[in-house]
């Protein structure tokens, strides 16, 4: 599978035809999803019949995309990306609705498998999707991310997922009380990742909060200094995973500052349920702001000093395919930055017994350009599964 832009490119230079990359991105999924589990529904008429009618000038003119399933209608993302000439060709698994991890996927009958080991999970819960991108299907999927659900499929398949400052993609449901998550893209490249997201951004009629148009940043090159965690709480990293995490590090400057956040797993729970609707008791509301602007003002410290903070995006490498609540704390590196809304995303830091390993950058808000700036330098190239 070429990239989003290489696609677009070839459209627009009449290289390619929207329906000859729509058409073997839909014979890829036919014949990959018996083994991996990834799709919800194809939809390969429509896909069809909307690249035959594909403005060839569009800045993603053809380029196969999946959606999360049950995103809802009309949502900004999937209404701006076809607007673009992005073409989507069906939905894509998720995590069964309800409590517990989210860090698989399953299509109604069977759970969806990674590309790098069939015996593992592509994460979640954006499951279906990653594991497609990293199979070569399509070059993007959506998502949302309200708990890491961009950036632990991400890690675990080897690609790049990018959770926005908070507000940086506009919702479908618009502002949400509780303000956990942020839409999004998961994608094989780093670039192909920041022109979708600068192609979804901006207020949108259902959204009308959003933060403004995001232009494709031109990113800097410069000797970055970082802060590095291996972990956020008393969970341990495993120590494969920290020991490439940290190799990664020597292209840049780290500086050795404290960081002291509280514990954002309660927090994290009354935020999410305000977000589902849910009531919840005004001490555990308070209590759960105050962590939140505890934890801001501890990072606005720490960024005071160095230009990121990096750590492992997940404790380990994927697990088992069925062994998610066993491993619930696998993300926890991601939720503290959905409380605070920070920008942070997920790059291949390399492979570990065969597995990919994810480091997360997060910057201030509003800063997401330096958090892919510093991500570019420390990401590595990874093989196809």
């Amino acid at each position: 599978m070429l990239s989003a832009g290489e696609i677009a490119a070839g459209v627009r230079a009449g290289r390619l035809t929207a329906a000859e990359v729509v058409g073997e991105a839909l014979g890829a999924a036919r014949r990959l999803d018996p083994v991996l589990h990834f799709v919800d529904e194809l939809d390969g008429d429509r896909a069809l019949r909307l690249a035959r009618e594909v403005d060839p000038d569009g800045v993603l003119a053809g380029v196969p995309f999946l959606v999360k399933a049950r995103t809802p209608p009309g949502s900004p993302i999937i209404e701006r990306l076809l607007a673009a000439g992005a073409i989507p060709i069906g939905t894509a698994t998720r995590a069964r609705p309800g409590p517990g991890s989210q860090t698989y996927g399953w299509n109604g009958s069977d759970y969806t498998r990674n590309p790098w080991d069939v015996t593992r999970s592509p994460g979640g819960s954006t499951a279906g999707g990653a594991a497609a991108v990293a199979a070569g299907v399509v070059p993007l999927t959506t998502g949302g991310d309200s708990g890491g659900s961009l950036r632990i499929p991400a890690s675990f398949c080897g690609l790049v997922g990018f959770k926005g400052t908070l507000g940086r993609v506009p919702r479908a449901v618009g502002r949400a009380l509780g303000g956990l998550t942020t839409a999004g893209v998961i994608g094989a490249n780093l670039d192909d990742v920041m022109l979708a997201t600068s192609v979804v951004s901006g207020p949108h009629r259902l959204d009308p909060t959003a933060l403004p148009f995001w232009p494709v940043p031109v990113l800097a090159d410069k000797p970055w200094k970082v802060a590095y965690l291996s972990t956020l709480s008393q969970y341990a990293v495993d120590a494969g995973v920290d020991a490439i995490v940290r190799d990664r590090l020597t292209v840049v400057e780290v500086i050795d500052v404290p960081l002291d956040l509280l514990p954002t797993d309660d927090a994290w729970q009354v935020l999410s349920d305000l977000d589902a609707g849910c009531g919840t008791e005004a001490t555990a509301s308070i209590r759960a702001r105050e962590v939140r602007d505890r934890n801001n003002t501890a990072l606005a410290d720490l960024f005071d000093v160095v230009d990121a903070l990096v750590t492992p995006t997940t404790l380990t490498v994927a697990h088992g395919y069925d062994q998610y609540n066993e491993n619930i704390i696998v993300g926890d590196p991601c939720w503290a930055f959905n409380v605070t809304g920070h920008p942070a995303v997920s790059v291949p830091a390399g492979l570990l017994d065969g597995l990919p390993v994810g480091l997360q950058v997060v910057t201030p808000h509003g800063d997401d350009a330096t958090a892919l700036a510093v991500a570019k330098q420390l990401m590595v190239e990874l093989p196809r599964p």
